[in-house]
């Protein structure tokens, strides 16, 4: 198990649940539960989930997402200058009900390796903690970036104009957005697929229901600005497309090329449907970008439900 030093008030603010951005000067291929260590401490406080590393925030990115990484108008050009741009997403952090001592290395100054007898200590003491996994994050959950953009009723029917081939391309969704959909699927119980790359067009959830995990996909490479696009297997949405219409804030996702809500891409291979002959289709989705968490997470319910 590898253990993160952070210093405070930071790891303060991980723990309590109101900073899922821990900001560093690069990114990290690190995935997986890790140990939180309180710096100049010698103690490991707490345990949390680093599901990802998202690119580099330029200045407005970073003044736009205060309510992930806490950092204050007044220290931005502090972290701009030091270069603490490479936001890592931590998420269902859970403090231990006592701190855990480990034996710090020389010139360990972000990652520490910790022994056996150092993991079992912390397995201990998440036995006796009084904290339960998701419990923090729920009671913090971050309120959407607004961004300035037409309202979905301005368009009763938006339409989608990005090419389906966006290979090798910078994703086009809002970190901050892109950020809250994670932790909400985090807090929500379904799993969160890791990105092969910064470019990967699609971020895949898997939700888990009475039929087995069904997959939501979920287009980083769309330009809308006010809706975020999803996608599902054709043969779930038939099943689910009049309960899913009925949200308010959900809208069908149109396809400017077919005029329909179709749109094929290798990456809905991991529907595992048998579909005609070519890359498969999945069909798709527009939620309102301002009410994200709470329309993902109902169209996580409609899903569990069905």
């Amino acid at each position: 198990m590898k253990g993160l030093i952070i210093r405070e008030p930071w790891i303060g603010m991980i723990l309590n649940g109101s900073k899922t951005w821990e900001l560093r000067t690069q990114q990290t291929t690190m995935r997986g539960e890790i140990a939180l260590i309180r710096k100049g401490s010698s103690q490991i406080v707490g345990v949390a989930d680093l599901v990802d590393s998202l690119p580099r925030l330029d200045r407005q990115g970073l003044a736009e997402s205060v309510q992930f990484h806490r950092v204050p108008p007044a220290e931005q050009a502090s972290a701009i200058a030091n270069g603490w741009l490479f936001p890592w997403l931590i998420i269902n952090a859970r403090p231990l009900s006592s701190p855990v001592p480990y034996l710090h290395p020389s010139g360990a100054v972000t990652w520490v390796n910790l022994d056996p007898d150092t993991s079992q200590s912390i397995a201990r003491a998440r036995q006796t903690s009084r904290s339960e996994p998701g419990l923090v994050a729920s009671k913090a959950a971050p309120q959407p970036t607004r961004l300035r953009s037409v309202q979905a009723s301005d368009a009763p029917e938006a339409v989608a104009r990005e090419s389906d081939r966006d290979s090798g391309r910078k994703a086009k969704i809002s970190p901050a957005l892109e950020a809250e959909l994670v932790a909400t699927a985090d807090r929500l119980g379904v799993k969160v697929k890791t990105l092969g790359s910064d470019t990967s067009k699609m971020r895949c959830f898997a939700v888990p229901s009475r039929a087995g995990d069904q997959i939501v996909l979920l287009n980083r490479m769309a330009r809308s600005a006010s809706h975020f696009q999803i996608f599902l297997a054709p043969a779930l949405d038939g099943r689910l497309a009049d309960a899913i219409a009925g949200v308010r804030g959900v809208q069908r996702f149109v396809n400017a090329s077919t005029h329909d809500h179709r749109m094929r891409h290798s990456a809905f291979r991991a529907f595992k449907e048998r579909q005609p002959v070519g890359e498969p289709f999945g069909h798709g989705w527009l939620l309102d970008q301002h009410r994200a968490g709470e329309l993902f997470g109902k169209l996580v319910e409609i899903i569990r439900g069905k």
